[in-house]
């Protein structure tokens, strides 16, 4: 049972994550918001997962009418890559 609920979590952040890539690809994210998401590559990069998450955070209480369109897969992301240690 929990198979057909984690690929519908899969395919939903697929399908947000591409929502995010064709908003960057148009330019029509805003320089605070691509900051920040350079922060938080960044941050996974050095494996500094307090870091991500407190800069997901900001997104979440700063930008969500910009960010909420893909917000949650970024946030599901960064908790699979917690988990993984």
């Amino acid at each position: 049972m929990q198979a057909p609920n984690k690929k519908r979590e899969m395919d939903d952040n697929s399908k947000k994550m591409g929502q995010l890539f064709w908003k960057l690809n148009a330019g029509d994210v805003s320089d605070g918001v691509v900051q920040k998401l350079m922060q938080l590559k960044q941050a996974l990069d050095q494996g500094d997962l307090n870091k991500a998450s407190s800069v997901q955070v900001s997104l979440t209480t700063s930008d969500w009418d910009e960010c909420s369109s893909w917000l949650t897969a970024l946030k599901r992301l960064i908790k699979a890559r917690q988990m993984l240690g």
